[in-house]
């Protein structure tokens, strides 16, 4: 029987430039015809494939039965900062969306992300209560840095993490400003917490009068380098990679927080969940052998 394979990159060992350029060449060999799918979250860049693997840059390598089991850990959240968070199990649903809308997918492979994720959401149903997400810590974050409680705040994006940022903020008593490309989508989603929805040069100029801003764009904050000689309140950025540019973080001496920061800040993890889901892990990869074996 074919083995599966994953090249794996994570914050455990590249920042978060380095993961972005990982993903990168990986989608490169994807687009020139290789036979595999792509995992790209905050944390990490994931290449799975069956036969022939590329040959691109030095990377982690798992083979067989240890690749088939980290994909299942990290639906199952058990390798995310917060152990058990929903974002991962999302990723792992759009990764496998996006491979099927590109090209025909090894039967294979296709089984084996489905089993991830059917494993992650059979996971995630023996929950009492939520483990939390990056957003609840980024924000988290910002409350022990300054009082946000009816102050401003204001939010860089206006998508899926920056609406989690945006709840949060509310949820801390935040008057919230939402900052988009698109400023109409940043209206509407500032509706939701009675806030104001502007575009990026006006939230950036916003962010001098604001108690903490909260980020999460695909692709840099360029407009925010106007404040490159302003006095910044907190920043939390959660965009991998980073959209906060260079010459802010370097200024911030000790009030930014970024991604691969949330990583290294990880909570104590939660026992229950984690023993449930690694047999859980444990028995689906079982299944999933003997399914290959009964197809090969």
């Amino acid at each position: 029987m074919i083995q599966p394979w994953a090249l794996t990159a994570s914050a455990v060992n590249l920042d978060a430039a380095a993961r972005a350029e990982v993903a990168r060449e990986f989608e490169e060999w994807l687009a020139a015809g290789g036979r595999g799918m792509a995992l790209v979250t905050c944390h990490r860049a994931e290449l799975y494939g069956f036969g022939a693997m590329p040959a691109l840059r030095a990377l982690p390598v798992l083979a067989g039965d240890q690749a088939i089991v980290h994909l299942l850990r990290v639906a199952c959240g058990l390798e995310s900062v917060i152990v058990g968070e929903d974002e991962v199990l999302h990723q792992v649903r759009e990764a496998l969306r996006a491979a099927r809308s590109k090209q025909v997918l090894d039967g294979r492979l296709h089984r084996l992300f489905e089993t991830a994720i059917a494993t992650g959401r059979k996971a995630r149903s023996g929950r009492t209560e939520s483990s939390g997400n990056l957003a609840q810590s980024a924000v988290a974050w910002l409350q022990r840095s300054a009082d946000v409680s009816g102050r401003l705040v204001v939010i860089a994006g206006a998508g899926r993490m920056g609406t989690a940022l945006a709840h949060s903020a509310a949820a801390a008593g935040a008057q919230v400003v939402i900052a988009s490309r698109d400023a109409n989508r940043a209206t509407r989603l500032a509706g939701l917490y009675s806030g104001r929805g502007v575009d990026l040069r006006t939230g950036a100029e916003l962010t001098s009068r604001a108690a903490g801003v909260a980020v999460a764009l695909g692709g840099r904050w360029t407009e925010l380098e106007v404040m490159a000689g302003s006095e910044l309140p907190p920043i939390a950025d959660i965009s991998a990679p980073q959209a906060v540019p260079d010459a802010i973080r370097r200024r911030m001496n000790g009030t930014f927080l970024g991604i691969d920061d949330l990583y290294r800040r990880s909570e104590p993890l939660p026992g229950a969940y984690i023993e449930d889901a690694e047999r859980l892990v444990a028995a689906r990869t079982a299944e999933y052998l003997a399914w290959a074996e009964r197809a090969s």
